[in-house]
Formats: C-alpha cells, sequence, structure tokens
C-alpha cells in the first residue's frame, strides 16, 4: 500500500457553502471574503487577480499565512428520528504569495494555495457504509504573468499545477461485514486570465476565470469483501490499482471597487461551473468478471450520481484606512448550494451558508506589515432524500444548521 507523506494543507469543506472550493488565500481575502477582486492590496493579486500586480506600487512584495480552520460537527436527524454526528473537523492551512517589480511593461508572481479540500468522518453504522471517511487534500502552484496593455488597462495570466490525493473508506457493519480503503494522488494542471479596468483613479472593474482541473487520482485499494458462506456468490476482496475523478471546477468572477476618501467599497460576483461534477466513481483496473459478482465489490464500484448545479456567491466587502499605518476590513457572503437534494450524501452534506468577516493590517515600517483575520459562517439547515436509497445507506432526513470559522495571521514583506 502507498505511503504518504503529509503536509500542513488539510482543509475541509468549510471556506465555501457550494461544493469543496476555497476561495480565500490570504489575510486580506479571508477579511473582505474574496471580495478584493478588483482592488489588490498586497501580493494575494498574484493569484486572486493577477492583473492587478500592475497597480502595486513598485518593490517586491512578499505574504505568508496561516489560517486555523474549525467546522462544527455535522448533524444529521434520519427520517425514523434518529440522530447522527460526525467528527469535528480542523485543519491548519498556509499559504505564500511573491510579488517582483515591474520590467518594463510587465510583472510576475508566485502562489502556493490550498484552492479546495474536504474531510468528513462518521463512525455510525448508517453514514460509515458509504462515508467512513471521505478526505480530498489539494496544494496548487500557481506562476502568474501581468502586462500593462495601457496605463488604466491591465491583462493577467497564470498556470495552476494542482496536486491532490484523495482517501475514501467505506465500511459495512452486519453478518458479513465489508469494506474499502482507496487512496491516490495526482498532479494535474490549468490556467486562469484576469483583467482590470481603471477609468477612474477611484473606480477599477475586473474579470477573473480559472479553468477547470480534472484531478485525476490514481492509487490503490484494499477491498474486504467476503464470499456468501453458502457459496450464493464468491469473495470480492481486492487489492490493486484504482482510479477516481474529481473536478476542480472552473469559476468566473466579476468585480468592481470605488474608493470614497479613505474608505474603499467592494464587491464580486462568482459563478462557479458546479455541473461539471456528474458522479463520483472509483474504478479498479484489475478486477475480474468474479469480483463484481460479490454484491459487496459491486457496491463499493457503482457511481454516485451528483449532477451537481452551477452556483453563484455575492459578496460584498469595505476596507477603511483609519490611520496610514492601520487598515480594518471587513465582509458578508451570500452563497448557495451546488449540490441538489437528491444527491447530497454524507460524504459532502453540501447547503447554502452566509459568511461574517473582520480583519486589519497594521504597518509597522514602510517595509513591514502585520494583518488578522476572522470569518464565521452559518451554514443553512437542508433537507435531503438520496435519489436511489434501496439500500437505505443514503441520506433521508435532515442535516441540521452548523457553522465554520477561520482564524489567520499574515506578514507582509516589502523590499
Amino acid at each position: 500500500m502507498r505511503k504518504y507523506i503529509g503536509v500542513c494543507l488539510a482543509a475541509c469543506c468549510c471556506l465555501n457553502a457550494a461544493g469543496f472550493k476555497i476561495p480565500e488565500q490570504s489575510g486580506d481575502s479571508i477579511a473582505l471574503l474574496n471580495s478584493n477582486v478588483a482592488t489588490s492590496f498586497g501580493p494575494d493579486a498574484a493569484y486572486n487577480n493577477p492583473a492587478n500586480m500592475i497597480f502595486l506600487d513598485g518593490g517586491h512584495y512578499l505574504e505568508s499565512s496561516l489560517t486555523y480552520l474549525r467546522m462544527s460537527k455535522t448533524k444529521y436527524r434520519h427520517y425514523n428520528g434518529d440522530k447522527l454526528t460526525s467528527k469535528r473537523a480542523n485543519a491548519l492551512v498556509p499559504t505564500f504569495h511573491f510579488v517582483t517589480p515591474q520590467f518594463d511593461d510587465w510583472r510576475f508572481g508566485l502562489s502556493v494555495v490550498v484552492p479546495a479540500g474536504m474531510s468528513m468522518r462518521w463512525d455510525e453504522n448508517l453514514p460509515k457504509a458509504t462515508s467512513k471517511k471521505f478526505d480530498l487534500k489539494v496544494i496548487e502552484v500557481n506562476p502568474s504573468v501581468a502586462y500593462a496593455l495601457t496605463d488604466n488597462i491591465a491583462l493577467g495570466f497564470g498556470l495552476r499545477a494542482v496536486y491532490a490525493r484523495g482517501e475514501a473508506v467505506q465500511e459495512v457493519s452486519g453478518a458479513l461485514p465489508a469494506s474499502q480503503d482507496i487512496k491516490g494522488d495526482r498532479i494535474n494542471f490549468g490556467y486562469n486570465a484576469a483583467i482590470t479596468y481603471k477609468p477612474t483613479s477611484n473606480l477599477s472593474l475586473a474579470a477573473t476565470y480559472r479553468s477547470k482541473v480534472n484531478m485525476n487520482l490514481k492509487g490503490d485499494t484494499d477491498i474486504s469483501a467476503p464470499a456468501h458462506p453458502r457459496g450464493a456468490f464468491p469473495s470480492g476482496s481486492y487489492s490493486g490499482s484504482a482510479k477516481l475523478s474529481v473536478p476542480l471546477p472552473a469559476s468566473l468572477n466579476l468585480a468592481l471597487s470605488y474608493k470614497i476618501a479613505n474608505t474603499t467599497l467592494l464587491f464580486d460576483f462568482e459563478r462557479t461551473y458546479w455541473s461539471a461534477w456528474k458522479e463520483l466513481d472509483f474504478n479498479y483496473p484489475g478486477a475480474s468478471a468474479a469480483h463484481y459478482r460479490n454484491p459487496f465489490f459491486a457496491a463499493f464500484d457503482a457511481s454516485k450520481k451528483r449532477d451537481w448545479k452551477d452556483s453563484n456567491a455575492y459578496r460584498i466587502g469595505v476596507a477603511h484606512d483609519a490611520t496610514d499605518k492601520l487598515r480594518l476590513m471587513g465582509a458578508v457572503t451570500f452563497d448557495e448550494a451546488a449540490s441538489r437534494a437528491d444527491t447530497t450524501g454524507f460524504d459532502l452534506p453540501d447547503t447554502k451558508a452566509v459568511i461574517y468577516a473582520a480583519g486589519f493590517n497594521y504597518k509597522f515600517t514602510d517595509a513591514l506589515e502585520l494583518g488578522a483575520s476572522y470569518f464565521y459562517q452559518d451554514r443553512k439547515a437542508r433537507d435531503v432524500s438520496y435519489y436511489s436509497n434501496a439500500s437505505g445507506l443514503y441520506p433521508n432526513g435532515k442535516f441540521e444548521r452548523g457553522n465554520a470559522q477561520a482564524i489567520n495571521l499574515n506578514v507582509k514583506y516589502k523590499f
């Protein structure tokens, strides 16, 4: 079985209500809930909107940040009144951004971020049959370039190198217990593009596009699928290669900002193309026809329909320069759910949410700036009834209201 070296990038699906994508990748983007797309206040422009690198002051920029994520236990009430509770999810997520000085009309950047992630764990018999453990851990290296087309129009482009690793564990209890543990990883690629237009010194308009990345994971699995004691079906136990594909969806951002005196008002609309996720399908290239005659193996192999829908997020932020050294920030986001009520499983209990955030940056010197930010995500309750539930192993009830929180500490350095 493949061994994995742990890195501090595990993230649960708590920064974005729709699915497992995480848009906030810096101290400013947490304080402003990623509404800072039309205007950037630091080197996170390299990721959020590379075109904005042109409008930063001269010099090198560095930012390093660390975010602590905490997601409440997911509570579920079955149609028969049974109450089930998942394990709590916590994670530490580091990010890094760098921007070079301008060379003629060009500027370059580099970001290392965690654009997606999920972590769900259940111990009760009902949910663990399909989702005892479901982890997806993702890290992205995103080099970018910006070009000054005119004094007030800039273009940006980036390449996405996305490393993903996943693990899924299913465990069926009963007279014939069965289980599956599948692990895989791989690097896949995409791109991003951006444009920023400043018709006046106070007004900024921007559009960004981030391409879909198909996270095609390859690895190994151990399946324990016992034979029927009276010979009704053969053993389906399998140890060998496995494949899984999960899309990191494309997204489009349309944003504007307007500065009034010392206050910058920000708005961002994001469309995330979750309709790319049609199914969750595990594949076992080394399996034989005999394996598929075992009902446990066949159940582990069966694809799980997703058919998610494209979702929207609406972000409103404000940044106020209280003094020459202190900037105060706050934001609110309204985030739609991407999953359908009849395809929401225990592995990813997706829901709509409202998110609130605040933060500050303080300049100790012209070169050194420290910041802190916080957000609270109010995850709404949701009724679900899985489309195919003959086995009784899928949700048919209600996921209760929950929450997620993030605390970020960051340092910016200019030289």
